[in-house]
């Protein structure tokens, strides 16, 4: 009822627990408030001094808008302000702004408008719900260089789903050595629509597609099942693969991280639930532009278009 954790009532109760005398000589525990409150503000004393920040509007509303609106991490703002020589009377690091929006109390966003809440902390395990593949599809037998990241070309691919699993979805790739972002609108997540994506792709790119695309990493859902139709070309004509399909192993979406973590930034835009059949091509590739052109910790904060 107070939306508070079990366990912070349970500290506050302690704090506030005293023994009082009743009429009958009988000594009984009962929390006082006054007590707690003054122990409370005792022990603030020990805290050390305020946190500026608090009477910095200019760099408040800057990291709030920043967060919320242009959906940036703590990190990517303070790099900017860095870069751009913005001046604020506050100096403040980036774990000391994700600490503050954990607490609350000082900026009037929280951990739901952050791209790792706790609830994208919670791991979903992935449901097998088809026959095997043949065991040299298992990502065990992937190129080194995929493993390693050591050479572009080797991408991961799902599907982001929309309103109850109906209508429209969007079919992911992550290239895994420069996290660049491709997004197709697909009509649904049957497995032919998956193949007509690629399809789209080698249109696209034409003789560069089996350069582009070496290889593609799939978790185990039937949309992805049938690997030679991903795998075979849309001209008869040519015979060999146009690309090689590999399967991560059953509830192991960390093997496919790069792919995970991209979905999460498109989920700040296309929360779950949404009907993806209404968004339009134009804001999608919006999407797909601003991933490509988000700085990147691991990149010294350059985006996969700069590296």
């Amino acid at each position: 009822m107070l939306n508070k954790s079990e366990r912070t009532i349970r500290r506050e109760i302690k704090r506030g627990i005293i023994d009082n005398l009743t009429a009958d000589w009988e000594i009984i525990y009962v929390y006082s408030a006054e007590i707690a409150q003054n122990k409370y503000e005792y022990n603030k004393t020990g805290k050390g001094p305020q946190l500026k920040l608090g009477n910095d509007y200019k760099l408040k509303e800057y990291i709030e808008k920043g967060i919320r609106e242009e959906k940036k991490s703590p990190e990517i703002l303070l790099t900017q302000i860095k870069e751009y020589g913005l001046k604020f009377k506050t100096r403040i690091c980036a774990k000391t702004i994700r600490n503050c929006i954990h607490k609350g109390g000082i900026f009037e966003i929280t951990e739901k408008d952050m791209i790792y809440s706790k609830e994208y902390r919670e791991k979903n395990k992935e449901k097998i719900h088809c026959n095997k593949v043949p065991a040299e599809k298992s990502i065990d037998f992937r190129p080194q260089e995929a493993n390693e990241r050591s050479e572009y070309g080797h991408w991961e691919g799902d599907l982001v789903i929309g309103e109850k699993g109906r209508g429209s979805v969007l079919f992911t790739l992550t290239e895994r050595k420069k996290r660049e972002e491709i997004i197709i609108k697909l009509p649904n997540k049957e497995a032919k629509s998956v193949a007509k994506g690629l399809d789209k792709l080698e249109k696209r790119y034409g003789k560069d597609f089996r350069n582009k695309f070496k290889t593609i990493t799939f978790d185990n859902g039937t949309e992805f099942r049938n690997w030679e139709s991903l795998e075979k070309s849309y001209d008869r004509r040519r015979s060999k693969p146009r690309t090689q399909v590999y399967y991560a192993h059953p509830y192991r979406s960390g093997e496919r991280g790069s792919n995970e973590n991209n979905n999460r930034l498109i989920r700040r835009f296309i929360p779950k639930g949404t009907n993806i059949t209404k968004i339009s091509e134009e804001y999608i590739q919006w999407i797909e532009d601003w991933i490509n052109n988000l700085l990147r910790h691991m990149f010294g904060y350059k985006s996969s278009l700069q590296v």
